[in-house]
């Protein structure tokens, strides 16, 4: 009896060794058949790549310039949202007369730097509604926007160049759209604006402006070519009070005149662009005494989760902002009631932190970038969601999908990569076919299955 009790425990044993030896071969099988896949993968990946946008040799794909950012206070600039904001614009039309463009010409001469005119401000929204008028525009041929941003309900485009008219002298009728030849608008008499007036937005909200500026109208319509934005908060912009006000404002309003300086190495006399803004009251302006510096970098993806890739470089895309610190500003006082930095004093050193601005493959995903990691599922249970690339035909380039510290990070070094299913892809080398690239925070990420345009990749 014993001795049958042991033969049957050997033949299960010797079963039990059988199934083993299958399971372990099934695996070693599994995993082998995965790395040869993947392998495969990553050669077609590079003959496509090379197929479309040309040799890689030599090439390195880190295109970021590293230039810093501005940002207010995190606590100033998240509201909880308590309700549902209409950051639509009840639009019409006014007549400006030439004394308040003259008086502007007088205050943003056209070729002077007037930038001690002005600090870098942001604005709070007030319990009423207000008004936005674009009254002039100067002479330069880049083309641009006026977009609105405000706490809790995001990004609003007021303005495109183009929409305002003019007259040179009385009872004229032939209304002209401003050029770029030297006179310009200089010379109007009376101007036909566009006048955009918001309501209905979180009281004490913060706001604030900022343009967006392509090289020309043409690399506006070719969608590939990605604007530089230019802040209110970053001395972008300049605010006037005490103006002339046009006799259609009406009575009891409080107005502004904005200058905008359309170029970052240009002239900032101010005059690109010029709006003015009414209330009762108006918005009150803030100016911006501590700041939040700091130098972001924007990686785009890949994430060979497909036999044949799209190259739309949004399976994955994540800006990480290094160098972080809150600056204490302090300005003087002019005798032209203008202002001029005279220092800046770091106040604290802040963490760098990621921001994932879309997800659009539909594996899971860990990033890992420096020290820190992050993985799509445990943010997303529905991981195979595609967010924020375009499938349900729109994007919203300044939504957060989520925001967390990063430590260890190294932005010389591009220590990123992201896992998928196992396989790490990295930062490539020089000359490598990229599945990683890094660009600055202006660059847009493509919409679903659209693949980057061949201007990012050629010289």
């Amino acid at each position: 009896m014993k001795t049958g009790r042991l033969l049957a425990f050997g033949c299960f044993a010797a079963i039990g060794v059988g199934l083993m030896s299958c399971s372990k071969a099934d695996v070693f099988d599994s995993n082998a058949a995965n790395e040869l896949k993947k392998e495969q993968q990553e050669k077609d990946y590079t003959s496509n790549f090379v197929k479309k946008y040309g040799a890689v040799e030599g090439k390195s794909w880190d295109l970021a310039t590293l230039a810093t950012s501005y940002t207010l206070e995190s606590s100033n600039r998240a509201l909880t949202r308590d309700g549902e904001y209409n950051a639509d614009a009840v639009e019409g039309e006014m007549f400006v007369e030439k004394a308040t463009v003259d008086w502007m010409s007088e205050n943003l001469k056209a070729g002077k730097n007037n930038t001690a005119k002005g600090k870098p401000f942001y604005l709070q929204v007030p319990n009423n509604s207000f008004t936005i008028v674009p009254i002039f525009q100067g002479t330069a041929s880049y083309y641009w926007q006026l977009w609105m941003y405000v706490d809790g309900v995001g990004e609003k485009l007021i303005w495109s160049k183009g929409d305002i008219k003019y007259i040179t002298s009385q009872g004229s009728n032939d209304w002209k759209s401003p050029g770029t030849g030297n006179t310009g608008m200089n010379n109007a008499y009376q101007i036909k604006a566009p006048t955009y007036e918001f309501k209905n937005l979180p009281e004490n909200a913060n706001m604030y402006f900022y343009l967006k500026v392509w090289n020309s109208y043409s690399d506006f319509q070719k969608n590939t070519i990605n604007p530089r934005k230019l802040t209110s908060l970053n001395q972008m912009m300049l605010a006037l009070i005490n103006c002339q006000v046009p006799s259609k404002v009406p009575a009891g309003n409080e107005v502004s005149i904005i200058g905008c300086e359309d170029n970052v190495n240009g002239d900032f006399d101010y005059e690109d662009l010029v709006f003015m803004m009414y209330g009762n009251p108006a918005p009150p302006i803030k100016h911006v005494d501590e700041v939040i510096k700091g130098t972001p970098k924007r990686y785009m993806m890949e994430d060979l989760g497909e036999e044949k890739p799209d190259f739309d470089f949004n399976d994955v895309v994540v800006d990480v902002i290094s160098g972080r610190a809150k600056w204490k500003r302090e300005y003087e006082i002019l005798e032209n009631g203008g202002w001029n930095l005279i220092n800046e004093t770091k106040i604290e050193d802040l963490p760098d932190i990621a921001v994932v601005r879309a997800a659009g493959g539909i594996l899971d995903f860990t990033l890992t970038i420096g020290n820190t990691t992050w993985t799509k599922s445990a943010k997303f249970p529905n991981y195979q969601q595609m967010l924020n690339t375009g499938r349900d035909g729109e994007i919203d380039y300044e939504k957060e999908l989520d925001t967390f510290k990063v430590e260890g990070w190294n932005p010389t070094a591009n220590n990123i990569s992201v896992t998928v299913e196992g396989k790490a892809i990295t930062f490539p080398e020089t000359g490598k076919a990229p599945m990683v690239i890094s660009v600055d925070p202006t660059t847009n990420w493509m919409f679903e299955r659209t693949p980057a345009p061949e201007s990012w990749f050629k010289d």
